[in-house]
């Protein structure tokens, strides 16, 4: 038996639902079924039962329910012991990113006595990182097209991805750009303009291309007029010419400060999915889900 058993089994008794305990937990339904199943598996015995109504806690899950509440209170008490003095640890990997840096900013901010790692790369190497320990999360995207065959591929790492949100592609326009005045923008305008490649940033495609297929967009056909990791020489580029720069469509774009609009692309296939990849099976610290926590709320403005 294994105190994340127990977390799980008392989480979704509180919840009353798997998929609400699952978001509890930082997790997916599916592993919190699992997880619950081999449980009751080991105790021989039948802790919920599954009706058309939800979930309902058997007697006996209710006869041991106190115990693992009381089991997982006293674990986290002799956690507390071994960690007194010690500051925590949180190693988080994704793409450069200024928005990540200011989350990060933001948990130390809350958390002075935290010790923050963060490592950056490209998908591959943040699965790696997650995969081999290195860090307890990585946070990136991926094509909603590509977003099955990508599980399929971690899950051979043991890994899981956990969406928080999807958003769709844009590229990001200034006050000299015709489009100026535009929403949207369709798949074929975008072979016409020209853009800025390599800016390092989470929120920019440009960072890993040939990684990320959106949906019929094939960016190798795009005119690429300036390569560039000066996130100040993009800025001016965008606001004195008609250069534009792919992105990722958010209410709160990285230049709202700026006379710099974002344009949705009119595609069905140009959204993404934003969220984190983790261990199966494994916990998020309490540091990790505020993180978690953070980038949620600020994919949802």
């Amino acid at each position: 038996m294994e105190l994340k058993q127990l977390e799980y089994f008392v989480t979704a008794c509180d919840c009353g639902s798997l998929s609400k305990a699952a978001i509890k937990l930082y997790t997916t339904q599916p592993n919190v079924s699992k997880v619950i199943k081999a449980l009751e598996k080991e105790l021989e015995n039948t802790l919920f039962e599954r009706t058309n109504k939800g979930l309902k806690v058997t007697s006996y899950g209710q006869s041991i329910y106190e115990y693992a509440k009381n089991i997982l209170k006293n674990a986290n008490l002799i956690t507390n012991i071994e960690t007194e003095g010690k500051p925590s640890v949180f190693t988080i990997s994704s793409y450069p990113s200024n928005i990540i840096a200011t989350l990060l900013v933001k948990l130390y901010q809350n958390n002075p006595n935290i010790l923050i790692e963060n490592h950056q790369g490209t998908v591959d190497e943040i699965t790696t990182q997650v995969a081999h320990g290195i860090s307890q999360i990585g946070i990136l995207y991926v094509s909603e097209k590509q977003l099955a065959a990508f599980r399929h591929i971690i899950s051979h790492k043991k890994l899981e991805f956990i969406e928080l949100a999807k958003k769709q592609a844009c590229i990001y326009v200034g006050p000299n750009s015709p489009l100026y005045s535009k929403k949207s923008i369709s798949i074929e305008d975008l072979f016409s303009l020209r853009f800025v490649r390599g800016l390092n940033d989470f929120f920019s495609m440009e960072h890993h291309l040939d990684e990320v297929n959106v949906g019929t967009i094939g960016f190798e056909k795009l005119d690429f007029a300036v390569y560039t990791n000066s996130e100040h020489f993009v800025t001016n580029l965008l606001l004195k010419t008609d250069i534009v720069e792919l992105g990722i469509n958010l209410a709160s774009s990285k230049y709202h400060q700026y006379d710099i609009k974002n344009l949705w692309i009119e595609e069905e296939y140009t959204y993404l999915s934003i969220g984190y990849v983790m261990e199966k099976d494994h916990v998020l610290t309490n540091t990790a889900k505020e993180f978690v926590e953070y980038l949620k709320y600020m994919l949802s403005l």
